[in-house]
């Protein structure tokens, strides 16, 4: 059995006071939601945590420490030719990806989806 790989996605809405007095949401994580809406099979085979905007983020910092940019898929026991490998102080390292155009190769690839149109 292959274990669940971790896609950690900011909130729909946030504030951020530094930014401004306004609400928004995550430009990239808009994108791998959308990729998740027309592909709802994609969505029912991760473990997808939705964090807050402010730090820390949920249990993010459990496997990629002070890396919590969103979105981020994490592999708790895999790698993956995309994933990077992070050291944790005392902690078996994290495999992840934190780029958004990998994250959605990485889910395309993995999940047998159709390709973007070049």
């Amino acid at each position: 059995m292959m274990p669940t790989t971790i896609l950690y996605l900011l909130r729909s809405e946030f504030a951020d006071v530094q930014a401004g007095n306004t609400s928004f949401y995550c430009p990239q994580c808009l994108l791998v939601e959308g990729l998740l809406a027309v592909f709802p099979h994609v969505r029912q085979n991760l473990d997808i945590r939705y964090v807050d905007f402010d730090r820390p983020r949920g249990d993010m910092s459990l496997y990629v420490g002070d890396n919590q940019s969103c979105p981020q898929l994490v592999f708790p026991d895999e790698d993956h030719n995309y994933s990077t490998v992070q050291s944790l102080s005392g902690n078996s390292p994290a495999r992840r990806i934190d780029n958004v155009s990998d994250i959605l190769t990485y889910l395309i690839q993995r999940f047998d989806l159709p390709r973007p149109h070049p």
